[in-house]
């Protein structure tokens, strides 16, 4: 088996030359704060043991109630690394129910991004979250605030499905 030599040079040149390693740390340990930040104030919600990373493609971190569980939805935290941007997603527990609500939604007036394509992507809705992640304290309020936008906002949609 081959592998790209230009790549793997490259990704050799970034350690050497670029504080890549330190940045990633950083940005790790922040990630974990924030998971472990919101598993605190939000006693009522069960979180995902670990942060997920996803090949520098996205990190993740997912939660639920019982409501959510019960209706075969999930919370999940999301940080889009090429974007450098945190979003809040809601998710179906597995590709079935995930479809099924995006079915269900389809209709409805919501303010967020919809998935284009449910069947093949990890979420049903997402909204970005405005806050400078240096500042983890605000950070933890936007995902809190942004989860509350959210699950306010499937509550009031559910009672009309």
């Amino acid at each position: 088996m081959h592998f790209d030599k230009g790549l793997l040079q490259c990704y050799h040149e970034l350690f050497q030359n670029t504080e890549l390693q330190k940045a990633y740390q950083e940005w790790l340990t922040l990630f974990r704060f924030l998971r472990r930040e919101l598993e605190q104030q939000m006693p009522e919600y069960t979180f995902q043991a670990n942060v997920t990373e996803n090949g520098m493609d996205y990190s993740y971190f997912q939660f639920y109630d019982v409501c959510l569980k019960r209706l075969g939805l999930k919370m999940v935290v999301v940080f889009r690394h090429r974007e450098f941007r945190l979003e809040i997603w809601l998710s179906g527990v597995n590709r079935k129910a995930q479809f099924e609500w995006a079915e269900k939604l389809a209709c409805q007036v919501l303010p967020f991004e919809r998935s284009p394509d449910p069947k093949h992507t990890d979420y049903i809705l997402r909204f970005p979250i405005s806050a400078e992640l240096s500042d983890g304290t605000q950070t933890v309020c936007a995902i809190k605030e942004a989860a509350e936008n959210l699950l306010v906002a499937l509550e009031k949609k559910r009672s009309t499905l």
